[in-house]
């Protein structure tokens, strides 16, 4: 009797991660389509061309993403928190990092989103940087620094 595992080539192909990330922008670029403020923010202050905008996918972190998730006690909201968490997009306490940002995102030639840049609309909270950049982590970057880690586990340097 012989196993198929064709679908495990197909499995290997979907990156949830990706797919949440991209997910996230998709979500910013609709807050930013019925967002009066950013797009007046953009209008007034930014001077974007209108082709730039379409073209680029703009967007705006309004900070309602996160109700839009499913909890964190729940298995898919776990998953779908802690890919934006290793992406960078959100912080371990919940907050988004573009938070009160439009959004200007960077695609690669397949279209997808390597990079983005943030510029805050209203007041500077403490600690908070008028602009934001975020750039999408290496291929394999969470295996490497996994194994720097356990690997300083292995020759108990990880606790001095």
């Amino acid at each position: 009797m012989q196993i198929d595992d064709s679908y495990l080539n197909v499995l290997g192909q979907i990156n949830l991660d990706e797919l949440n990330m991209q997910q996230a922008f998709e979500y910013y670029q609709q807050r930013y389509q019925i967002s009066s403020v950013a797009q007046q923010f953009v209008a007034n202050i930014c001077r974007i061309d209108s082709e730039f905008i379409t073209e680029q996918g703009i967007g705006y972190c309004d900070r309602t993403m996160g109700k839009h998730i499913p909890k964190a006690k729940t298995p898919e909201g776990a998953a779908i928190r802690g890919s934006l968490q290793r992406y960078g997009l959100v912080r371990p306490t919940g907050h988004e990092l573009f938070r009160g940002c439009i959004v200007l995102t960077t695609p690669d030639s397949n279209g997808k989103i390597i990079s983005a840049v943030g510029h805050r609309v209203g007041r500077l909270r403490n600690g908070d940087k008028p602009v934001v950049h975020w750039h999408k982590p290496k291929p394999k970057a969470f295996v490497n620094i996994g194994m720097s880690f356990a690997k300083e586990l292995i020759h108990g340097q990880a606790y001095h």
